[in-house]
Formats: structure tokens, C-alpha cells, sequence
């Protein structure tokens, strides 16, 4: 009787023990969040207010402050998206998830028809894979996942004369994982920043170059983490990139 006691309260004190070590790294994780949303925020509302002044000065000196006032819109514009996406992620956490038997394949030629409508006189290649399996997932966040994949993917192929994007997916065996992934040719980027392709407001190219928040494959890892799986990018300077995601 002792004896079973004592192994209650052991289970009892390493079950603390793992909820206090998941408590200390959910406040980091808040704590990192907080920082780089105040962070981030304040490169637009920085334009706003140093502008502000510019304008009036212009104003007063008979300048046209027309390029000035372009920044602002541009700034002010900018800082309402990354609140709409902080807004998204916030619901996300929310959100308690539907899971149901997904047909993958359905998804997929839904967020392909999304994405073609996209494309305009662009030319873009697909290769889509003919069977798809069925997952065990949230069909409304899973839709969104290859959303953002697929609206990523023709992001940077935007420069090359003809795109290239290849979605398919593979299994690793009985019981292992399954492997989706969407491959692209186009800018790729420098395999040493990786780690950071999905962080909050991440981008590993110029706002100048490629429109976005950053925050869309920082939605998708949510989504998929949710589910149990993992999500990584491989991919070379000018070379393309390849975003895989897993499903239990």
C-alpha cells in the first residue's frame, strides 16, 4: 500500500514537473511574440510619425508633399495588414479544431483553382499528383495551409518567365507520417535563414520585391503543429524552394 503510494506521488510530482517545464516555455514563447510584434510594428508607425512633420513643413514652404504622403498611405496601409494577420493568429489559437476524414485531393484542387485565378497572363506549369490520400484533419485549416503554400509558391516564381509548381506528396511507411509538399523554381533563398522562414514577420526578401506580412507560413506552421506535424523549407539562392509539411 506504502509502496503504491510512494509511486503516485512520484508520477504526481513528474507530471507537475512537465507542466511547470511547458508553462516556462509557453512565457518565453510570449514573451519572444511580444517583443517582435512591438518590434515589428514600430518600423511603419516610425514612417507615420517622421513624415507627419515633413508634410507640414512641405506644406508650408509651398512644396508638393505628394511622395511623402504616399509613404504614410503605404505605412499606414502595411501596419493595418500585420494587424489583420496577428488578429488571424490570435483566432487561430482559439479555434478548436473539426476533425473529420480529409480527402487531400479535394483540397488541393480547391486551393489550385484559387491560385490559377491568381495568375493572370502569367505562365505557370503544374504538376499536381493524380492520387491523394485521405487525413484525419481539420478540412477548413488544412484549406488554408495550401493556400498560403500555393500563394507563396507563385509569389517568387513572379520573376521567371515560365513558373514551375509541383504539388504531391509521398508516405514514409505503415504508421509513419505522411509527406506533402509543394516545389517551386523559383528565387529560392539562403539555406542558413531556414530557421527562420516561419517565424512571426519573417522575410527573407525586400517588402519591395515581394508583397506579404511574412506571417502567411508562420499561419501555416500553426495550423500544421496543431495537427501533430512538422513543417520545413528547403531551398538554394535562385535555385527554388520546397515547403513539406507532415500529417499523422
Amino acid at each position: 500500500m506504502l509502496a503504491a503510494l510512494q509511486a503516485r506521488l512520484h508520477e504526481s510530482e513528474a507530471a507537475n514537473l512537465r507542466l511547470q517545464a511547458e508553462l516556462d516555455a509557453t512565457r518565453a514563447e510570449l514573451e519572444h511574440f511580444m517583443h517582435k510584434v512591438s518590434h515589428d510594428l514600430r518600423a511603419p508607425l516610425r514612417h507615420i510619425t517622421s513624415y507627419g512633420p515633413l508634410v507640414r513643413e512641405m506644406l508650408t514652404d509651398g512644396e508638393d508633399p505628394s511622395s511623402c504622403l504616399d509613404t504614410i498611405d503605404q505605412s499606414a496601409r502595411h501596419m493595418g495588414k500585420m494587424i489583420d494577420a496577428l488578429l488571424a493568429l490570435s483566432r487561430l489559437g482559439k479555434t478548436a479544431l473539426q476533425p473529420v476524414p480529409v480527402p487531400m485531393g479535394e483540397l488541393v484542387a480547391e486551393a489550385l483553382r484559387g491560385a490559377r485565378a491568381q495568375t493572370g497572363a502569367r505562365q505557370v506549369e503544374w504538376q499536381v499528383a493524380a492520387d491523394w490520400p485521405v487525413v484525419q484533419g481539420d478540412a477548413a485549416l488544412l484549406r488554408e495551409v495550401w493556400g498560403h503554400l500555393l500563394a507563396n509558391a507563385l509569389k517568387f516564381t513572379r520573376q521567371r518567365a515560365v513558373a514551375r509548381i509541383e504539388i504531391g506528396w509521398g508516405a514514409a511507411g505503415e504508421g509513419k507520417p505522411v509527406r506533402f509538399f509543394v516545389q517551386d523554381n523559383g528565387v529560392g533563398f539562403n539555406p542558413a535563414y531556414a530557421g527562420q522562414l516561419f517565424g512571426l514577420f519573417q522575410r527573407l526578401h525586400s517588402a519591395t520585391e515581394y508583397e506579404g506580412t511574412g506571417l502567411g507560413l508562420a499561419l501555416a506552421r500553426q495550423i500544421v503543429r496543431r495537427h501533430g506535424g512538422e513543417i520545413e523549407a528547403e531551398a538554394r539562392p535562385d535555385q527554388g524552394c520546397r515547403v513539406s509539411f507532415t500529417l499523422p
